[in-house]
């Protein structure tokens, strides 16, 4: 090879590199928007949009609506765009925003110990702190990456400049208002029925889930992008070509004569082969997935394994927001049913060891009230003892949020005379 035929290649090889990491960088519905643009101007470039089929069973009316819920904003989709100066500055930013996306829950809340997440980012715990705190101040609308209740409440009650020492008091006990009501939250607090009363009629002017008024996912109603069988003894991943994307050639005579051609076919097929990374490096995550939540496949959500999308990144060698970012709205169709491939990345619920996701812990809660003494049944403080005999280390506080979750009701009601 000539050093000017070696220099030519290395520019060529550069710029499908270029064209390759881009395409990573969008999700599947930026990929597609950006080709058919390209085809627009590039007359080698065909592309074929992905077919939009419903699943079985829609009527015309509800294929209908899940049409018009494609123009929808999901939530993941909303806190990117809100984000995308602070994501886009790359770096420790940008890693910690996207683990910190990786547990925002559809209520808006995030399920999240920030040490364990600056333990795995090798950072300190501060960097995270600091960050989130950023990103709550940034995102719209407030009390989205609150933590609990709390801190949404307090989030919003801040931005109105209406946190004072009796508000904080009343946030401080709202636990209360559960077990004993308004009159138990006013003796902890130390204040008056009235002050009380007023708080709360402010607190309940507030959104406590702001994330719940986003489409959580409206691809719901659409084909599955893959299928999980179980062939041979072995689970299986066929992945549905129609719902992707596909970029051919278009041949052109005498392009070679005509540089602005020329150039136009390069650039087509180097586009070609950039989709084709992309698809290779979706393959490889969704497979990594499988592969490491078989349990949820075959027993559902109470072996289902905490694990997150940093843990397919050092298991596949792509980039955190690669992963995040070719899961976004990647539907999966397995024996358990029909689920954004986001369900099968758990993070842990647990500080201590981090063995147990949240969906096993609800499976517990449920299978312990279900066995429970109706005339006895067990409070919130039972269950998170029981749980940590069985290794679970939760505070009641948490235990009473997954119960209220599942549609428990509490103790008090759930208690029934012999």
């Amino acid at each position: 090879m000539t050093p000017a035929l070696g220099h030519v290649t290395r520019q060529a090889q550069t710029f499908v590199l270029h064209q390759s990491m881009a395409l990573l960088r969008l999700t599947a519905a930026e990929v597609t928007e950006l080709l058919t643009q390209a085809a627009e101007v590039n007359p080698h470039l065909l592309v074929r949009r992905p077919r939009r089929r419903f699943l079985v069973g829609l009527g015309a009316s509800e294929a209908l609506e899940a049409t018009l819920a494609d123009g929808a904003c999901s939530l993941i989709a909303h806190v990117q765009t809100e984000l995308s100066d602070l994501i886009s500055r790359g770096g420790l930013m940008e890693r910690i925003i996207t683990r910190l996306m990786e547990d925002l829950e559809p209520s808006g809340w995030i399920n999240t110990d920030l040490g364990r997440i600056a333990r795995d980012l090798g950072i300190r715990e501060t960097l995270v702190e600091a960050t989130l705190r950023l990103v709550q101040e940034r995102v719209s609308p407030t009390g989205l990456f609150a933590r609990d209740l709390r801190e949404c409440l307090h989030l919003q009650l801040a931005e109105r400049g209406e946190v004072s020492p009796e508000m904080e008091a009343v946030l401080s006990y709202l636990d209360l208002l559960q077990t004993g009501g308004a009159d138990a939250l006013a003796d902890k607090a130390g204040l008056s029925p009235g002050t009380v009363a007023a708080c709360l009629a402010r607190i309940r002017t507030l959104d406590p889930k702001p994330g719940a008024r986003f489409d959580s996912d409206p691809a719901l109603t659409r084909e599955p992008d893959a299928r999980v069988t179980r062939e041979g003894g072995a689970w299986k991943v066929r992945f549905n070509r129609d719902t992707e994307p596909s970029v051919e050639i278009a041949a052109i005579p005498r392009a070679g004569d005509n540089p602005d051609l020329a150039e136009a076919l390069k650039q087509a097929r180097s586009l070609k082969f950039a989709l084709h990374l992309r698809q290779s490096a979706t393959r490889q995550v969704i497979e990594a997935l499988i592969a490491r939540q078989t349990g949820f496949l075959d027993r559902g959500d109470a072996a289902l394994r905490p694990l997150t999308q940093a843990d397919l990144a050092e298991a596949t060698g792509f980039h955190t927001s690669t992963v995040s970012r070719v899961m976004n709205g990647y539907l999966i169709e397995t024996p358990q049913g029909v689920i954004p491939a986001r369900t099968l990345c758990p993070g842990s619920v647990s500080r201590i060891g981090g063995a147990h996701c949240k969906a096993q812990v609800q499976a517990r809660i449920r299978a312990l009230v279900q066995a429970e003494d109706p005339a006895s049944p067990l409070s919130d403080g039972d269950l998170a003892q029981q749980l940590r005999q069985e290794g679970i280390a939760v505070s009641r506080r948490v235990a009473a949020k997954y119960r209220q979750e599942c549609g428990i009701a509490r103790a008090a009601l759930r208690r029934k005379s012999a």
